[in-house]
């Protein structure tokens, strides 16, 4: 299980990441750039962070899942909750369920909070409580409202994507969808074959300016599509090779 969650966050925001939004600036404002509300992207460890979703149907379900996957604590709050999300309470002791309305007071000690419900007056409640308590906020019925947004991921091992197309969630689907075409399982047992080479190398090369010219002479584009056209082992004995001749040298 991983116990990242990617998001991203708004390109206005100041530390802390979860202040409530200045207002939109316009590009003759940010030196001609184009603006993007949500384009800053973060893993975050969610390890047994408490997290709050207000709602219980299908959007929530998915938002639930996610969560319990990054390692959260989560609490959902609804006076009707999905069969599906009750499984999984009984497979998960990280779930907890509370079959009622969202009640000021909830969001006490939560870091992340999604407003998930089908009235946008308690999400616009929960939102106005969760500013007040700092956390960070998703309003699935109005993203401005929050001050972050999940962005679409495939995940395989140790081969994390993200994307996110400003609100499009079948072109998001259709991106990762070739993604995982593109960098299957091979990518993925490269990644996670390079883990363990990192280690070596960091103790061959104490110097972390060594170790950057180390990994951009040796791990070439050219690797990357060895491992595409399945040639993995072939792209794991060039990385071998180069490690043996720098711990040979050290």
């Amino acid at each position: 299980m991983s116990s990242t969650y990617k998001i991203l966050l708004p390109s206005y925001a100041r530390y802390p990441v979860f202040s409530a939004a200045k207002k939109k600036q316009h590009p003759s404002e940010t030196g001609g750039m184009a603006y993007n509300q949500f384009r800053y992207t973060v893993q975050l460890n969610m390890e047994n962070r408490r997290c709050a979703v207000i709602g219980g149907g299908s959007v929530a379900l998915r938002k639930i899942r996610s969560l319990l996957e990054a390692g959260a604590a989560v609490t959902v709050i609804a006076p009707e909750i999905l069969p599906e999300i009750g499984a999984l309470q009984e497979q998960c002791p990280a779930l907890t369920l509370y079959r009622r309305g969202y009640e000021p007071g909830d969001l006490d000690g939560a870091f992340l909070v999604i407003a998930a419900t089908d009235d946008r007056s308690i999400n616009a409640a929960v939102a106005q409580e969760a500013r007040k308590q700092n956390c960070l906020l998703n309003v699935t019925d109005d993203p401005e409202a929050g001050n972050f947004s999940v962005a679409g991921t495939y995940d395989n091992g140790s081969l994390h994507f993200s994307a996110a197309t400003g609100g499009n969630p079948r072109l998001t689907h259709l991106l990762l969808e070739d993604l995982q075409q593109q960098y299957g399982d091979d990518m993925a047992a490269f990644c996670a074959f390079l883990d363990g080479q990192r280690k070596t190398v960091k103790q061959s090369l104490p110097n972390a300016r060594a170790r950057q010219d180390f990994w951009r002479q040796t791990l070439t584009l050219q690797l990357l599509q060895d491992v595409r056209q399945g040639r993995l082992q072939q792209a794991k004995e060039n990385i071998i090779n180069a490690v043996n001749r720098i711990r040979s040298e050290s």
